[in-house]
């Protein structure tokens, strides 16, 4: 088998306006996606999973571990772009267009650049991977804006906020390990069109 890295993206959240996002809970629907990936055909020869610190992405490495036996870390630098202020949803749509657009500078003061984001985000991966055999299999749960910003790393070209709007809750990705390249789409539930791939 080739070795893989999967890229995941948390599951849905219950936003809360009194609190950052990087503390939001899991939704009712988000909880079912957990669900989801554990039962999902992904997990033979995965030797370790990451995780951001944060909670909506930690407890998809947790319930896996559980579940599967797999060892769980969580990776603070694996988190998602830092930007907790609260700015609503249509003010926070122009912002993200501006993040991607400017990479260089962040679109409000509160916010990481898009530039910074990418290379803290590819320096912990590098790190992660770095730190197991070229020939084991390992999966990355994280946030969808740092993993647009990988999958334009990886593809080397100009992030774009198509491929943000693309990662949806609980999406996957495979990405062949040892080429650096995608091997799918992000795909959400129920994952049946990654098994070919997986193989």
């Amino acid at each position: 088998m080739t070795p893989r890295l999967i890229l995941i993206r948390h599951p849905q959240t219950q936003p809360d306006p009194a609190d950052p996002a990087s503390s939001w809970r899991l939704s009712p629907a988000g909880e079912a996606q957990v669900r989801a990936l554990v039962a999902a055909p992904l997990w033979d020869g995965i030797t370790a999973i990451y995780t951001s610190q944060e909670y909506k992405a930690a407890a998809v490495g947790e319930a896996i571990s559980a579940a599967h036996g797999i060892p769980h870390q969580r990776v603070s630098d694996l988190g998602e772009a830092r930007r907790d202020a609260w700015l609503g949803p249509d003010a926070f749509q122009v912002a993200q267009r501006a993040f991607f657009a400017r990479p260089d500078a962040p679109p409000v003061p509160e916010w990481e650049s898009a530039a910074a984001t990418q290379t803290r985000f590819v320096r912990a991966m590098d790190g992660v991977l770095a730190s197991h055999p070229a020939g084991e299999s390992l999966a990355v749960v994280s946030h969808a804006t740092v993993l647009a910003l990988y999958l334009a790393h990886l593809c080397g070209r100009a992030p774009d906020i198509d491929d943000w709007r693309a990662i949806g809750f609980a999406a996957v990705m495979l990405v062949d390990r040892a080429a650096q390249r995608p091997l799918t789409p992000f795909v959400s539930a129920p994952y049946t069109s990654l098994e070919a791939a997986h193989l």
